[in-house]
């Protein structure tokens, strides 16, 4: 009797063992979120390559990002951000025509404190535009007298926590850039400790994500911030015109950044050019001349070529 029990469940488990085998029986693993992720890309990379005049694209792309990025990989959630941020480099020269209107002029003017902080625009065309802007991803800057759009990296903190590492970095560095931007009028307007380190920043993004697609952008300011370390701007020149002193802000600045940074390239270059000026009892001589020349070559080669 127990042999034959025996045998009984050996055969149960021979038949448990063929339908665990058998193909029909087995469920499917679950591709509701990789479908899912297919479709909203399909869906976003139709919507970039539609028709749809430029303007209305960058105001659909951006709420488009804000509804689904969430639903997608960070390397999707920055292939979707990545392809905004270049939608609105395509479409600002044709919003800063929008601007250059003498009547949208006037009224950026009249309204400029409502716009910057965001409240009731009485100008009906001037609001449907401002709301347009904003909702592009865009904020009113001036200079000069006159007012333009440019890229309000703010816009993109929403997206940040979905991208990946670099993106996020890209983010900030590019944001600090876009809420107070560093010269306007050929001078100067963040000091020269937030010159410094701004470019320590910058620095670090190269050094980290060297394979970034971001990597371009963030030389090419890296390089911009250099010349400003080195130069100044022509209304803020880092030397005097006229007495060739070297601007007292700016040494200070440098000074403390040299004593509290550590030993990247940059605070050591900057250290030995600090060295050498005072060395010249802080005069733009030909000694610093030339040394500030080779540092020039050495960070900014496209211009020495």
């Amino acid at each position: 009797m127990l042999r034959k029990f025996a045998l009984i469940i050996v055969c149960l488990g021979l038949v448990v063992a063929a339908v665990g085998c058998n193909g029909e029986n087995q469920t499917e693993p679950d591709k509701t979120g990789e479908q899912k992720t297919a479709e909203i890309m399909n869906e976003f990379q139709s919507l970039t390559e539609s028709d749809t005049q430029k303007d209305t694209i960058v105001e659909e792309v951006a709420a488009f990002i804000e509804n689904n990025i969430k639903h997608v990989s960070r390397e999707d959630a920055s292939k979707m951000v990545n392809e905004f941020e270049k939608l609105q480099k395509e479409y600002l020269p044709q919003l800063e025509n929008l601007f250059f209107d003498d009547d949208i002029q006037a009224g950026v003017n009249n309204e400029y404190k409502s716009i910057t902080e965001q409240s009731a625009i009485k100008d009906p065309a001037l609001k449907e535009l401002i709301t347009k802007t904003n909702n592009s991803g865009y904020r009113v800057e001036t200079a000069e007298g006159t007012y333009f759009p440019i890229i309000d990296y703010e816009f993109y903190k929403k997206y940040r926590d979905h991208v990946t590492a670099d993106l996020q970095d890209y983010i900030d560095i590019m944001a600090v850039e876009s809420n107070t931007v560093p010269a306007k009028d050929a001078a100067l307007v963040i000091s020269w400790d937030e010159i410094v380190k701004r470019a320590l920043n910058q620095e670090r993004f190269i050094n980290t994500h060297s394979g970034s697609e971001k990597i371009d952008e963030i030389k090419q300011l890296y390089q911009k911030y250099i010349t400003f370390i080195l130069y100044g701007c022509n209304n803020t020149p880092l030397f005097s015109y006229d007495t060739k002193t070297f601007n007292p802000q700016a040494r200070e600045a440098y000074l403390n950044a040299v004593a509290n940074n550590g030993s990247s390239e940059l605070i050591k270059d900057l250290e030995e050019y600090l060295n050498v000026v005072i060395k010249n009892d802080n005069k733009l001589t030909s000694q610093v001349e030339e040394y500030r020349a080779s540092l020039r070559k050495k960070y900014i080669p496209e211009q020495n070529s």
